[in-house]
């Protein structure tokens, strides 16, 4: 399956993949190349994001691009200084040692993402808006079902151009940090945690449950 190209700054051509493709082997990357990310790129993935639908087309989100340091930094280490510090790291540690694979899986992914979070060429920080609206304040999955959206666009648009990418809601344990670095206001609310580079591992497939075990045809049985 193949599709359109693009051009970085430099002229250089970019593949843009079939959708079903992108979709089929879009995976968690949590190890990156030292390649720096093109600005252009960048702003072509989160234009793919704003593109995505939300509530009376309020279009309630900011997107914060981490991709210099020291602002990168200061995020990477103030999560990892969090999870080496406390009672994280011994929750992650002991998950590891576990006789559930999957439960192993995750903890290693966990572990992996926070001491690999600082070789990232960018971090970028989906942002939400708080509405007027009395269900934006109160019902978590109403407001975030707009913000969500938007990062799901990110995410494939950025495999398609083949960079990697990790969304993760981690950021919430340093939420003051970021908002400190990134000058972040108080009626925005920092949605996700996206790490984003060329990966230095491959895509996917991904292991999945088939579809007959999580679709429901009418009745709920």
């Amino acid at each position: 399956m193949g599709g359109d190209q693009v051009e970085d700054k430099e002229g250089n051509k970019l593949q843009v993949n079939d959708i079903w493709e992108v979709i089929y082997t879009q995976r968690a990357i949590r190890y990156w190349a030292e390649e720096p990310i093109p600005r252009e790129l960048i702003e072509k993935i989160i234009e793919a994001a704003s593109k995505a639908p939300s509530g009376s087309n309020h279009q309630p989100w900011m997107f914060v691009v981490a991709d210099r340091d020291p602002v990168k930094i200061l995020l990477a280490d103030a999560l990892r200084n969090f999870y080496e510090g406390g009672q994280l790291r011994t929750l992650v540690e002991s998950g590891q040692k576990t006789e559930d694979s999957s439960q192993r899986l995750m903890m290693s992914g966990a572990e992996n993402f926070f001491t690999n979070l600082k070789t990232a060429p960018a971090i970028i920080i989906p942002c939400l808006y708080k509405l007027s609206s009395p269900t934006s304040e109160t019902n978590t999955l109403v407001a975030g079902s707009s913000i969500y959206l938007a990062v799901q666009n990110m995410l494939l648009a950025a495999r398609s151009l083949g960079l990697g990418t990790l969304m993760t809601t981690s950021h919430s344990l340093i939420e003051d940090v970021i908002r400190d670095v990134c000058k972040i206001p108080e009626d925005a609310h920092p949605a996700a945690l996206i790490p984003i580079g060329f990966p230095a591992v491959k895509f996917g497939p991904t292991k999945r449950k088939p579809v007959k075990d999580i679709i429901v045809w009418n009745e709920w049985r």
